[in-house]
C-alpha cells in the first residue's frame, strides 16, 4: 500500500484503481475510473459529525453507487491506492464492472459496504477485512457473554435474567456465523441461473437459523445444558444456510438426471420410430415362382 496522500498533489491515478479515502473511525473505498471520476457506494461516504448520530440509521443501511468527482469522494481527506496482486480485472474492465451497478440502492454494512463493492469490482469477492474484524471480535465477546451466562457463576440469577443474557449471546454469535455463511453463499460472475437459486435459498436457510438461534439457545438454558451443548445455537445459521443450498442442488441434479432420461429415452423412440418407418417404405417385393 502506498502512503496516505492529497488528491491535489498527485497524478492521475490507474484506471481500474481500488482508492482508499480515512475517515473517523472508518475508510471509504472506491473505483477511480479516470478524468478525476470515482464510483463508490454512498452510504457513509462523507465525514460524520455528532449531528449525524440521528441519521446514522439510515446511512448504515440506505445508499446508492453514484459517479462523483476524486474531490466529492475524498472530502478533504485525501486518498491512497490499494494494490490487488492476484486482481481477477484490471483497467476497463474494473470500470465496465463499476458501471454496471451504478444506482444500485442495496447498501449493507456488514455485507455490501464500499469495500465489498470496490473488491467486488476488482477480485469478483464480496469481502471486508475490516468488516471481518469487527465481527470475530463480536463473535469473541458473544462467546464469552454466552459462556459466562451458562457457567455455574450465574446459577444463582433469576432465570429471566440467564435467559436474557443467553438470548442476547446467542444473537451475537449466530448473527457473526449467519454474516460468513452469506459471505460464502454470494453468486460470482459467471454463475449459472439454476446455481444462483441454490444460493439464494441457501441464503434464506443461514437467516432463518440466526432466528432460531436465540430460541434454541432459551431452551438450553431452561434445560440447563453444558457449555458445550449450549453452543448449538450459534452454529445454526451454518446448518440452515448449507443444508438448503445442499437440499436445492441435489433436487437440481435429481431434475437434470431425470430431464437427461427423458431425452435420451425420447431419442431412442424417435430412433426406434426411423427404423420402423424405414422398415415399412423398403419391403422387398415378393418374387413369383
Amino acid at each position: 500500500m502506498s502512503k496516505l496522500i492529497d488528491e491535489s498533489k498527485i497524478p492521475e491515478p490507474p484506471v481500474g484503481s481500488h482508492l482508499l479515502s480515512p475517515r473517523t473511525g472508518f475508510n471509504h473505498h472506491g473505483i477511480y475510473i479516470g478524468n478525476g471520476r470515482v464510483i463508490h457506494y454512498s452510504g457513509m461516504a462523507r465525514t460524520l459529525t455528532h449531528k449525524d448520530i440521528v441519521r446514522l440509521p439510515g446511512l448504515i443501511r440506505y445508499g446508492c453507487v453514484v459517479k462523483t468527482s476524486i474531490k466529492r469522494f475524498c472530502d478533504g481527506h485525501g486518498f491512497r491506492v490499494i494494490e490487488h496482486p492476484q486482481a481477477k480485472f484490471t483497467g476497463e474492465a474494473v470500470v465496465e464492472r463499476a458501471k454496471k451497478r451504478l444506482y444500485e440502492r442495496s447498501y449493507y454494512l456488514y455485507s455490501n459496504n464500499c469495500e465489498h463493492f470496490a473488491n467486488w469490482c476488482i477480485d469478483d469477492k464480496f469481502k471486508s477485512p475490516a468488516v471481518t474484524r469487527i465481527l470475530i471480535a463480536f463473535a469473541a465477546i458473544g462467546f464469552l457473554v454466552h459462556a459466562f451466562g451458562v457457567s455455574k457463576l450465574t446459577r444463582k440469577m433469576p432465570m429471566w435474567a440467564r435467559v436474557l443474557l443467553n438470548g442476547i449471546s446467542a444473537s451475537i454469535g449466530s448473527f457473526v456465523v449467519t454474516h460468513f455463511t452469506i459471505d460464502a453463499l454470494q453468486p460470482a460472475e459467471g454463475i449459472r441461473g439454476r446455481e444462483r437459486r441454490n444460493r439464494y435459498f441457501g441464503r434464506i436457510g443461514a437467516r432463518c437459523g440466526l432466528a432460531l438461534a436465540p430460541i434454541f439457545a432459551i431452551m438450553g438454558i431452561r434445560k440447563d445444558s453444558k457449555l458445550s451443548e449450549s453452543l448449538f445455537p450459534f452454529f445454526l445459521p451454518v446448518i440452515g444456510g448449507l443444508g438448503s443450498y445442499a437440499v436445492f442442488r441435489l433436487k437440481d441434479t435429481l431434475d437434470r438426471d431425470q430431464l437427461r432420461k427423458e431425452r435420451r429415452r425420447k431419442e431412442e423412440l424417435d430412433a426406434m420410430r426411423v427404423v420402423e418407418s424405414a422398415e415399412e417404405t423398403f419391403e422387398p417385393e415378393e418374387i413369383s415362382p
